[in-house]
């Protein structure tokens, strides 16, 4: 099964965020509605959210979450890491029999291997902020609105100049 808590998590952080800039009142249910899910499985992703200081919420009429600190301070690998916590990219196997050059060594290769990816990845995500990710959104929805309309996007604009 393919882990999909990263990729809501960031949904969950840019919904807030685009939220907190149009003064819209975010709670677990608008964002389980967002995501066609229920909102028992947001409020598990928001515990380490909160935690890690990238949301904070308040009860009340006022209430609500809201991100803990600004959109361009929020880097994706602290989502990531919130919510992934120490579990690796894929898992090593060592209940393989330990005999000749790759039984005895594969297990070894395939954490150095998993270790470069996952720094690779933290790496990327370092240098991505919400407010870089919403930037990025806002492109990508003008850039569809665009083709819907039949005018050419920048992309085909580029493509068609080389």
């Amino acid at each position: 099964m393919i882990d999909t808590r990263f990729s809501t998590a960031i949904q969950i952080v840019v919904s807030v965020a685009l939220n907190d800039e149009t003064g819209l009142r975010t709670t677990s249910q608008s964002l389980a509605e967002g995501l066609d899910s229920n909102a028992s499985f947001v409020r598990k992703l928001l515990l380490p959210l909160s935690e890690n200081h990238i949301l904070v919420s308040s009860t009340g009429g006022k209430g609500g979450i809201h991100l803990a600190r600004p959109a361009g301070e929020i880097l994706l690998s602290e989502i990531y890491a919130s919510v992934t916590g120490a579990r690796k990219l894929w898992a090593t196997r060592h209940e393989i029999p330990h005999e000749g050059l790759v039984g005895e060594n594969i297990g070894d290769l395939s954490e150095y291997l998993c270790d470069r990816a996952e720094q690779a990845v933290v790496d990327l995500l370092g240098s991505v902020t919400i407010e870089d990710s919403l930037t990025e959104l806002r492109r990508l929805d003008v850039e569809k609105h665009k083709a819907a309309d039949g005018e050419p996007s920048a992309d085909s604009q580029r493509h068609a100049a080389e």
